[in-house]
């Protein structure tokens, strides 16, 4: 529903990733007073390249299709500098706590009380009410570990991929990579050019083509099952008995949600994964509009729908459009956990959305245009073309039309000027 009204609000948006900074600018366009609490020193999230990793927990050429990471983080500074949003960033600032302030009647004329610390600083905390709390912190902060049997005893190197940069420290040792997701994939690849062996155990050995490619092109490469035990001797024995002695453990088991500074009197929580209740994974109905979340969405077309999200939530505080009421929200989540149940989905996949249709009936809660034939068609490219040619399918493609479409649409043409530069 959408209301000629304009409210103006006083809002927080935790974190200056990519999501993060779209919902900065659209709440901003909407006329709300926008602070910015990011505890690193620049824009960019987790494209925010940081080669030094000591202090991490172990286990917490030419124009090229797929940009690295320093291109995407160039991008995502000259976003922030174009729109203007850094200065609403308060950099090197940790969020401690985010508590609702009592109200009789929890929804009514919300506020929180945001308490943060600037990192560099011997000040005492500073503690803010806001009108509304966005939360844009991601999901690839905090690693998801497996459970193994002898995990917590085994003495030798165990390490996340949220912590691995390059292949060099393993140079000459037996690696064991579990999981074998795109991470997986790819660091498996790297380590062969180094270590002694590389051994990647998965959950099924049912593979890819691409990756039986790579698997059949290295002599020091193994495929294995799930890992059973591991030994204090160094031994990691897998589920049909097989065993070796390995020098490292490399998790790549992907990520799990956590906010730790967020206080909703347990109204939102987390739960295997799924984070709820949220309807369209960005409102919880009981705290709405007040608090919302932008980014939870995996398997997606990420910028895009950030950019939706962001829309929705800007102009739901400014009053021009409503949600459903409590009830209503409340139907739709129920509705799409039996939805998942019934297609035996397990919760910690609640957020995988993996459908262009989803993100289309989403931008139609505020009228965001739906993703290009284009852009659907070159996603779908790349997936196909990653399961076949792993090694190559970055630098190899058959689809230079869809390409060239690309570049003839808005987001390349379109002056760098105009106010609604899309993200």
């Amino acid at each position: 529903m959408v209301s000629p009204l304009s409210l103006s609000k006083k809002v927080c948006v935790i974190g200056a990733g990519p999501s993060g900074l779209v919902a900065a600018r659209e709440l901003r366009k909407e006329g709300h007073d926008v602070v910015v609490l990011e505890q690193r020193y620049d824009v960019g999230g987790q494209w925010l390249y940081e080669p030094n990793v000591e202090s991490e927990d172990p286990l917490g050429r030419d124009t090229r299709r797929f940009p690295g990471h320093r291109e995407l983080w160039l991008y995502l500074k000259d976003f922030c500098e174009h729109f203007g949003l850094r200065e609403m960033i308060r950099f090197n600032t940790s969020v401690e706590y985010v508590r609702m302030l009592e109200y009789d009647e929890i929804g009514k004329d919300l506020k929180w009380m945001v308490k943060s610390r600037e990192k560099s600083s011997e000040e005492t905390a500073v503690e803010e009410v806001f009108d509304a709390v966005v939360v844009a912190t991601g999901h690839y902060s905090h690693p998801r570990l497996p459970t193994i049997k002898g995990m917590d005893t085994w003495k030798r190197k165990q390490m996340h991929s949220h912590v691995y940069r390059v292949p060099e420290p393993f140079r000459n040792e037996v690696v064991v990579v579990v999981g074998n997701s795109l991470s997986g994939q790819d660091i498996s690849m790297e380590l062969v050019e180094v270590a002694k062996e590389v051994h990647l155990s998965a959950k099924s050995l049912n593979i890819t083509e691409g990756l039986s490619k790579v698997i059949s092109k290295h002599e020091n490469l193994h495929l294995h099952p799930q890992i059973e035990t591991l030994q204090e001797d160094g031994r990691v024995v897998f589920v049909d008995g097989s065993w070796l002695i390995a020098d490292t453990i490399l998790h790549c088991t992907g990520y799990s949600y956590t906010f730790p500074f967020l206080d909703t009197k347990g109204i939102v929580a987390v739960d295997d994964d799924r984070v709820g209740p949220l309807y369209e994974h960005t409102f919880p109905p009981a705290l709405a509009p007040s608090l919302s979340f932008v980014g939870i969405p995996r398997k997606i077309i990420g910028f895009p729908f950030f950019e939706a999200q962001a829309k929705w939530i800007a102009q739901l505080l400014s009053g021009k459009r409503t949600l459903p009421s409590r009830e209503e929200m409340m139907h739709s989540i129920e509705e799409f956990y039996r939805s998942r149940d019934a297609a035996a989905i397990p919760k910690h996949y609640t957020h995988d959305i993996g459908e262009f249709e989803y993100c289309d009936r989403y931008g139609d809660h505020v009228g965001f245009p739906h993703l290009e034939e284009w852009r659907k068609q070159l996603c779908l490219s790349a997936l196909v073309n990653a399961d076949a040619n792993l090694e190559a399918y970055r630098d190899s493609w058959e689809d230079h039309e869809l390409l060239q479409e690309a570049l003839q649409s808005p987001h390349f043409t379109q002056l760098l000027g105009a106010e609604d530069l899309t993200f």
